[in-house]
């Protein structure tokens, strides 16, 4: 059923830290290590969330010696990112506002 494949695919971004990361990778490639500090969080609750994320290809890993460096997928995550941004900023400009008492 196409509600399960949504289910799937959207719930990948209901949580904080999981678009936290894709954010940040959607800036440059990094490493589980850079990524962590620069959300300010364990590295194992980051590698967790990238495992996640990379079973399901919204990122892409490449091993670099002892390391992997992580990125977002370039072919169908970040098309959806830059859509994302077109549809807040033409359709939800107030939306917050409202939403929050403002």
């Amino acid at each position: 059923m196409k509600e399960d494949n949504y289910h799937l695919f959207f719930g990948m971004f209901s949580n904080r830290l999981k678009i936290d990361i894709i954010s940040e990778l959607s800036q440059k490639p990094m490493e589980v290590n850079l990524l962590s500090r620069r959300l300010k969080q364990e590295r194992s609750k980051v590698s967790h969330a990238l495992l996640v994320l990379n079973k399901c290809h919204l990122v892409e890993s490449e091993k670099k010696g002892k390391n992997r460096l992580y990125a977002i997928n370039k072919e169908t995550i970040a098309p959806l990112l830059t859509l994302a941004d077109k549809h807040v900023s033409k359709y939800c400009k107030n939306c917050w506002a409202k939403n929050n008492g403002g």
